[in-house]
């Protein structure tokens, strides 16, 4: 196996993206290459920056009415039984059922399960939403990592360049990917800087597992025509996020 074949199996192993025979192999060599060990080593290292730049999200006002809406749906008091009805000396449970601070404790119990199931599921939703649905590593012409493109449930795209990417003068890259693989590319943003960039996919429907980005060299403003102009510097393939 190449050197880039080493490299690029280690940044998808790091990544969850490796199936069937490839992870097999990757697994193989983990347990046998101490050069792969390093190799996939380096990697969760250079992916350590990747995981925190996630930005807080606050609870939206959805969340909130829900809450307030489980808070005031608290279990209330049954009524108590009628002076008529009791006994002279009652029990142990009928002093517990007409018991205000027992209720009054057990009104408040509920309230606060349900605002901590409220809460959780609140945090659960946000948690789900930072989550890609679909992650690319898209090799450079060395066949090396050059960047990681994830793609996310709500239209949102984020690309991470994973070293030095070079943008010509007076030039920029623009981002393509291929929603039907028999027809044109369509353009997902124009980046003047080699840094992390944030994109959206509104318009386009929910990427596919094989779907194609690829990274060309363009004017300034973006290509003129709509489809690439200049070199391609950069490809692969998406696969779903573990």
């Amino acid at each position: 196996m190449r050197r880039d074949d080493f490299d690029r199996l280690a940044a998808e192993h790091v990544l969850g993206l490796l199936e069937g025979e490839e992870r097999g192999v990757a697994d193989n060599l983990l347990a046998s290459d101490g050069d792969f060990r390093n190799l996939v080593e380096l990697w969760r290292q250079r992916f350590s920056a990747w995981d925190e730049t996630a930005d807080e999200l606050p609870a939206g006002d959805a969340l909130w009415a829900r809450i307030e809406s489980s808070v005031s749906a608290a279990p209330v008091a049954a009524p108590r039984a009628s002076a008529a009805s009791r006994p002279a000396s009652p029990g142990v449970l009928e002093r517990i059922w007409e018991s205000l601070s027992f209720w009054r404790t057990v009104g408040l119990a509920g309230a606060a399960a349900a605002l901590l199931m409220g809460l959780g599921m609140g945090f659960f939703a946000i948690k789900a939403s930072r989550q890609p649905v679909m992650i690319a590593v898209l090799l450079n012409d060395a066949n090396q990592p050059g960047a990681v493109l994830s793609t996310f449930e709500d239209g949102r795209m984020e690309l991470v360049p994973l070293g030095d990417m070079t943008i010509p003068h007076n030039h920029s890259v623009q981002v393509w990917t291929f929603p039907d693989p028999a027809g044109p590319p369509v353009s997902v943003g124009v980046l003047r800087a080699a840094r992390t960039a944030r994109m959206t996919m509104d318009d386009l429907p929910q990427p596919h597992s094989n779907q194609l980005f690829t990274i060309s060299v363009e004017p300034l403003a973006g290509s003129p025509t709509g489809l690439p102009t200049g070199p391609v510097v950069m490809k692969g393939t998406a696969s779903a996020a573990l």
